[in-house]
């Protein structure tokens, strides 16, 4: 295919038949077949750019650099760079999908194994390898997917599905999560080079599966929903292990995705065994876990409850939401989802209930009764982890659906409602989970839940509210969620399959004044089409090659500070230690604080000391540079210097052009040069009068 012309009337505006084609290209992909005049895409292969348009057309709207630098100061190039830029009416969606993205970041892990996304800030006791927990790593790859460089995605899916981190700790959808990505990157050699993991990692559920029920058990707690419904009702909130919507249908989900992936690769066989297996899943799901009674999925009990003969458990969780997250129900289930807005049910004043108010365990504190802030549990509590898989789910519901209980006006609502609840002190925060009637942070810790990486919120308002729906064809389909009230929106800034994208919404053409009214979209910037409803629009469009990342190593990486590599400082002060400066975590709050910074002795020349336990060869560093901003005591070094040991010996590496030339405040200071090979690195830095100098982080990357 090729890109349609610039002139509007040749953009495609057909819902009724994008579905069908959708339909057409899921089934071609899932048994590896042609379908029609549909071939399915070649891994390697490259389409040739889009064709100039027909006349001169206007540029979207908005200055990237001037929001990224408005949004985040210093580190403003990382953001200009990598996220999609929004202009929305609403200030509250707005300000904490800015947020979110500032909070994503923090996350973002330099380790010896790459650069991999985490899900909380400081370690905590239950994490595994590299402060990795796969509980939210679908979650983690469906916002990532959105960010231009690759690397993070790349880097994270190496590392769960390459055997580095404990991925059966908790369950995940992570399957899904591959094809997901994959419909944002058009980039085949991801799926594929994991189709064999994806595989094993199916096959080792398998002894979950119970012969009699068809279905999967599992305990809460390793479904990362301690103390729910079912645990409760055997008075064990660790135990209460349960046939549960959630783990079938990531399974479910995760079969399709292998089939699909087979196809990809030309395996029919494969991919017809495993179509098939995913059907089956569908079909138990729907048979085994809907409780007439409740009118919603809902757990049954695990075959370790004998007495109970696989009962439903006592009440209906907003986990029985979950299923159309992955497409999974026929439409005769969807009546369901008028409990979500129902006050009575789901619906809580602050956020979505995880269970009914109802309930005789509704929001009573089990594991620390009595304590403030109380510990993490699933009876009632509304968490950004399952709201966001609500929502996904719901708008799933409303782009397959051409009627429903619940309408887009209800998915902004939600939206905003969950964006309302992501604050504290006025300013936006995320952390565990929170009072679905106060609105106030139950599981909020110092040290632990600030910043909590454990739920989308980019992905809602991307692929949501403002309708970017990625497919596997190509296609680019928009089908916004926005309230009726909106008269104009701006997304700038997408790479989808390797394309650049802007959408634009301004419903008279009065408010950005691009000489186009309606809905607008630009590929490459190349107006594509215009005045649209706001319904929506499906455009045809070539995927390109998208850049494929280097696979680097932090060879100062050390996770805890124990044994090699070994930081020191000739002076530490603040309680501070050299070695939270090589932990590969970078952010720049005052609290909870993760640097290193010198002693307020006075002295000019400060050095920090990285010593590794063999040689390692190294070309790059990133130097992150803590600053608290004039008139304080710790600011940005005067200048730097990066050596290398040589025997007896010191030299300063010879930085490369495109290097920055002094050091920076708050961000990056990156440093280029040819390859040197020691045990031994150090920064001898000059403070700025009368100050200290303290870093975050210094990465020493070398090719992985």
């Amino acid at each position: 295919m090729t890109l349609r012309s610039a002139r509007s009337d040749d953009a495609t505006e057909t819902p009724a038949a994008g579905a069908t084609r959708r339909q057409v290209c899921r089934d071609a992909a899932l048994m590896g077949i042609a379908a029609g005049s549909l071939t399915l895409p070649v891994a390697g292969t490259a389409a040739a750019a889009p064709a100039a348009p027909s006349h001169r057309a206007p540029r979207p709207p908005l200055d990237v650099r001037s929001l990224a630098q408005r949004r985040y100061g210093a580190d403003a190039d990382w953001y200009a760079a990598n996220i999609p830029f929004v202009d929305l009416p609403d200030d509250t969606v707005q300000d904490t999908y800015y947020y979110r993205w500032e909070a994503f970041k923090k996350h973002l892990r330099s380790t010896a194994d790459g650069m991999l996304i985490t899900e909380f800030l400081p370690s905590v006791s239950w994490e595994g390898a590299n402060s990795t927990i796969s509980a939210a790593v679908g979650h983690h790859i469906h916002e990532a997917r959105w960010l231009r460089d690759r690397t993070y995605v790349e880097d994270t899916l190496d590392w769960w599905l390459g055997g580095g981190g404990a991925l059966r700790q908790y369950t995940s959808w992570i399957g899904e999560a591959v094809w997901a990505d994959y419909e944002v990157s058009a980039d085949s050699r991801i799926p594929l080079r994991h189709l064999d993991a994806l595989r094993a990692d199916l096959a080792a559920w398998e002894p979950h599966y119970d012969q009699d029920m068809a279905l999967y058990w599992i305990a809460p707690v390793n479904d990362a929903t301690e103390f729910t419904t079912s645990g409760l009702d055997v008075g064990d909130g660790w135990a209460g292990e349960a046939f549960r919507p959630t783990l079938n249908s990531y399974l479910f989900a995760g079969h399709r995705a292998v089939g699909r992936i087979a196809g990809l690769a030309g395996d029919r066989a494969l991919a017809t065994a495993h179509a098939a297996r995913a059907e089956k899943l569908r079909a138990r799901v729907q048979e085994a876990l809907w409780n007439p009674e409740f009118g919603h999925f809902t757990d049954r009990f695990g075959p370790q409850y004998p007495e109970r003969r696989s009962g439903f458990v006592s009440g209906p969780e907003l986990a029985g939401f979950v299923p159309w997250y992955f497409g999974l129900p026929d439409a005769r289930f969807d009546g369901a989802w008028r409990s979500l807005t129902d006050p009575g049910a789901f619906a809580g004043p602050h956020g979505l209930r995880t269970i009914l108010p109802s309930s005789p365990y509704y929001l009573v504190q089990h594991r620390t009764p009595g304590s403030s802030p109380g510990e993490c549990e699933w009876n009632g509590p509304s968490w950004p982890f399952q709201t966001s898989q609500v929502l996904t789910a719901m708008a799933w519901l409303l782009d397959e659906r051409r009627r429903s209980p619940v309408g887009p006006d209800d998915y902004a609502a939600l939206l905003h409602q969950y964006a309302a609840q992501q604050r504290k002190d006025r300013r936006p925060y995320v952390a565990e989970n929170l009072d679905p009637d106060t609105g106030e942070w139950i599981a909020d810790f110092p040290d632990r839940s600030e910043h909590y990486n454990h739920s989308t919120f980019a992905d809602l308002v991307l692929s949501g509210l403002l309708g970017l729906r990625p497919s596997a064809d190509e296609t680019l389909r928009v089908r916004p969620l926005v309230p009726r009230s909106w008269d104009h929106f701006a997304l700038q800034n997408v790479s989808y399959h390797g394309r650049d994208v802007s959408v634009v919404y301004d419903r008279d053409g009065s408010h950005y004044r691009l000489g186009v009214r309606g809905l607008c979209v630009w590929v490459d910037g190349r107006l594509v089409a215009s005045g649209r409803p706001v319904s929506g629009t499906t455009v045809d469009l070539r995927s390109a090659p998208v850049r494929r990342p280097e696979p680097l190593a932090n060879r100062a990486f050390n996770h805890k500070g124990e044994g090699f590599p070994q930081a020191t400082a000739s002076s530490s002060g603040d309680g501070t230690r050299p070695a939270a400066a090589v932990d590969g975590r970078v952010w720049f709050d005052r609290a909870p604080a993760n640097r290193w910074v010198s002693e307020s002795d006075g002295a000019r020349s400060v050095e920090f000391t990285v010593t590794t336990a063999t040689e390692v060869t190294v070309d790059r560093a990133r130097i992150h540079y803590y600053d608290e901003g004039p008139g304080s005591g710790i600011r940005v070094p005067a200048g730097h210097r990066l050596q290398y040991r040589d025997g007896d010996r010191w030299h300063d590496v010879r930085t490369s052009p495109g290097s920055d030339r002094a050091p920076a405040p708050n961000t990056a200071t990156s440093l280029r040069f040819a390859p040197v090979t020691s045990d031994r690195f150090r920064l001898v830095l000059t403070a700025a009068k009368g100050c200290r100098v303290a870093l975050a982080d210094l990465e020493l990357l070398g090719t992985r």
